[in-house]
């Protein structure tokens, strides 16, 4: 009797031993393998991951060199007494944007000036609104600024000089925004381009004639070289 009463006594103190060591309520769970997932991931270089623990599941987000790095990660993590599951949603780190010289920068302001001989960035009249004829001109100048992802861009507004001066300012101010918004909702990353208005103070054409009012209601594209 007493040979089997100290095993079964061993057993009963392992097992208290264990319950002591081993966090056991869900807060202690998340805490300890959280720690131990960002020690290990900062031991193996793997710094710019953040990691989300809910119970014993584990998330991974991010930025990262390479999918294998990822990949790596997650093999970690997964290898941690305790764990779950780990899900793993890193991406990889976007390459800076391409440097962009004077030659490109000026085939791209020769290709935009071609589509505004063909038509104009129009809007509707007195309106910062674009006509759907403006629209499709966008299209085509998205096209070409797409191909020069590092390329910058300034929008100018302009105006004829009917009404008065303010308010043609501001509203090639508002025009120059459109353009950016409308841009910007096609992919071209907004912080590649700036807009300015200058109403009626840069004519073109004289605003005597239909013509050349016409004319002087217009938006340009004046790129610019990074390298």
């Amino acid at each position: 009797m007493g040979r089997l009463l100290v095993p079964g006594l061993g057993l009963v103190l392992w097992g208290a031993v264990l319950w002591y060591c081993i966090p056991h309520d869900g807060h202690h769970i998340q805490h300890d393998l959280t720690s131990k997932s960002a020690a290990l991931l900062a031991t193996n270089n793997i710094s710019s991951s953040a990691l989300a623990v809910n119970g014993r599941d584990v998330t991974l987000t991010g930025y990262e060199g390479t999918p294998e790095v990822s990949d790596h990660a997650a093999k970690l993590v997964r290898a941690i007494w305790g764990v779950r599951s780990v899900h793993t949603n890193i991406l990889r780190r976007p390459a800076p944007p391409a440097l962009v010289t004077r030659e490109q920068a000026h085939a791209a302001a020769t290709s935009i000036s071609g589509i505004l001989k063909l038509r104009s960035v129009e809007f509707y009249t007195g309106s910062d609104r674009l006509t759907p004829n403006g629209r499709r001109t966008l299209n085509q100048v998205a096209g070409v600024l797409a191909k020069y992802s590092g390329m910058a861009v300034e929008i100018a507004g302009h105006t004829d000089s009917m009404g008065v001066p303010a308010e043609n300012m501001e509203l090639s101010r508002k025009r120059a925004a459109a353009v950016k918004s409308y841009l910007i909702e096609k992919g071209i990353a907004g912080g590649n381009l700036t807009d300015t208005g200058f109403g009626q103070t840069q004519p073109i054409a004289s605003n005597a004639t239909a013509a050349g009012r016409q004319a002087n209601r217009r938006v340009e594209f004046h790129t610019k070289e990074t390298k």
